[in-house]
């Protein structure tokens, strides 16, 4: 980075606007709590703001790779995440009913159960897929493997992804 400090700026909040959704999807799909992930990317940028040692080469992977081990202290310390709900009272001013409403998070409830059943890799191609929509190419070079092997891993996610949903309950009719 550079010595100026608007240049500084300048260059953090291009990096964010650039990374800070997609290291988010990532860091969610590794911990299934949206709050813990929106606190992995601040972490992670915070600590590259801080940063004073050598030049980074990639931002981007030193930002995931910093997130990552945020998450990694975080689970050691706390065993199990908080799930917030929505109460009936955030819905009062919405325009569709409250019924829909609560369907609609039943079932993005009944997805996040059944994402954080799942194995690590699992969550992470089903997230990146829906949630960022890569191609099996980009997906392979996070995932470091080839893309032929992210279409396989993501068609038995999504197989596993159904089965879960069906054990609890949902259908695929």
């Amino acid at each position: 980075m550079t010595d100026d400090p608007s240049k500084q700026t300048d260059h953090l909040d291009a990096l964010y606007r650039e990374n800070s959704r997609e290291l988010w999807a990532i860091f969610y799909s590794q911990c299934s709590d949206p709050e813990r992930a929106y606190d992995a990317v601040q972490e992670a940028f915070l600590k590259y703001h801080v940063y004073a040692g050598e030049p980074i080469r990639d931002p981007r992977a030193w930002l995931l790779r910093v997130g990552q081990n945020w998450l990694r202290d975080v689970a050691r310390r706390k065993s199990s995440s908080t799930k917030l709900s929505a109460t009936l009272d955030e819905m009062a001013n919405d325009r569709f009913a409250a019924e829909d409403i609560l369907s609609s998070d039943e079932n993005r409830n009944a997805v996040r159960e059944a994402l954080v059943k799942m194995i690590e890799d699992d969550r992470k191609v089903l997230v990146m897929k829906y949630a960022l929509n890569w191609s099996s190419a980009q997906m392979a070079i996070v995932m470091d493997c080839t893309a032929a092997a992210i279409d396989m891993r993501l068609s038995r996610a999504r197989k596993r992804l159904a089965e879960l949903l069906e054990e609890q309950g949902y259908s695929n009719e």
